[in-house]
């Protein structure tokens, strides 16, 4: 009988210990894995935009970053600035329409891009705006 207290307990153990390295690597959201940085966004940008389907706008202008919500076909977005991530794609930081919403949205979502500068995220470019 202790022989089998014993197994259970180890048991107990090991399980308990695989569930804290599972939730501690669940709990790093993917906002802080490397590359999930972007450029501070400044309001620098008038255009808009329209979603072609559905997607997810990201904390970062990485399609492996963290979510912030789920948008959908149809939502309008208004530009703050935009920027180029390291992959070469065109990602732009945006408030969605009706909300106080902000995050990055990938070019490539985009249905329609109206009125826009396409205005660099870069903060020496825009110093007077800060």
């Amino acid at each position: 009988m202790s022989h089998m207290v014993k197994t259970f307990g180890a048991l107990a153990i090991a399980g308990a210990m695989g569930a804290a390295l599972l939730s501690g690597s669940a709990a790093a959201s993917a906002a802080t894995l490397p590359g999930c940085g972007g450029p501070s966004p400044v309001n620098v940008d008038d255009g808009w935009g329209v979603m072609r389907g559905s997607f997810n706008l990201k904390t970062a202008p990485y399609a492996a970053c963290g979510n912030v919500t789920k948008l959908h076909a149809g939502q309008v977005l208004y530009f703050h600035c935009w920027t180029r991530n390291k992959y070469g794609k065109y990602w732009v930081y945006v408030r969605v329409k009706g909300t106080g919403t902000h995050g990055w949205m990938s070019k490539d979502n985009l249905r329609s891009i109206r009125n826009t500068q396409r205005q660099d995220c870069s903060v020496e470019e825009h110093r007077d705006f800060i």
